[in-house]
């Protein structure tokens, strides 16, 4: 009889032991998967606890494009020393790197679609004086813009047209930007010429404008 009873006792405790043990296990998955979607739509790091993000960090990478409007451009406090060590002659034909660039304006323009990945469209407004006694012939795949010490040689210039027209655009217009190198607008000596591009740039904190040829960046400006 004690046999017997024991062998109930086991029956009837086994269910409760493994029912028990069911519901401990079903919690921890819907904890876990709350945990991982906030950091998902906070953009944080999985290595980095919730509770000490803050609102004030901006990332490296910013997790959404700038919304359309101007955005501010911290200039170059000296134009870009040209690499040449003579000057043209008068009447002939100088580089791009000849070339002192300023730029005036920078708007966030909306995104587009690169290879599969989404970029971020920018209408940079520049103008371009010819210090020498030649011809400046500027072509359109001189000006790289590109996040900041990414060390960028070529950068998507006017693939975007919107926002350029033929009164605003820095290049004759029509624009072919499959042929940059034929894209060319000429500065005469003593001159400037000014006027608009777009660029598509990966998304970035900072972006730097450069002229190919020359040392340093022309202006540098935030997403």
């Amino acid at each position: 009889m004690k046999s017997s009873a024991r062998y109930w006792a086991l029956a009837l405790t086994a269910p409760v032991a493994v029912l028990a043990a069911s519901c401990g296990q079903h919690s921890t998955p819907q904890a876990q998967t709350h945990h991982h979607h906030h950091k998902k739509s906070s953009g944080q790091s999985s290595s980095v606890p919730s509770s000490s993000s803050s609102p004030s960090t901006a990332p490296s990478s910013p997790s959404a494009p700038p919304t359309s409007g101007s955005v501010p451009v911290k200039s170059a406090t000296s134009p870009s020393n040209p690499v040449l060590t003579s000057a043209p002659p008068a009447g002939g034909v100088a580089g791009a790197n000849q070339v002192q660039a300023t730029v005036n304006s920078v708007r966030a323009d909306g995104t587009a679609t690169v290879n599969g990945s989404t970029d971020y469209v920018y209408l940079l407004n520049l103008s371009l004086r010819n210090p020498t006694t030649a011809m400046i012939l500027f072509q359109l795949n001189d000006i790289v813009v590109a996040p900041t010490g990414s060390g960028a040689q070529f950068s998507l210039n006017d693939y975007d047209m919107q926002g350029i027209t033929q009164q605003n655009s820095l290049f004759p217009y029509p624009i072919v930007p499959i042929h940059p190198d034929a894209v060319v607008v000429r500065v005469p000596s003593g001159r400037t010429a000014s006027g608009s591009i777009t660029v598509e740039v990966p998304p970035a904190s900072q972006y730097s404008v450069h002229i190919v040829g020359t040392r340093g960046a022309v202006a540098t400006f935030s997403a």
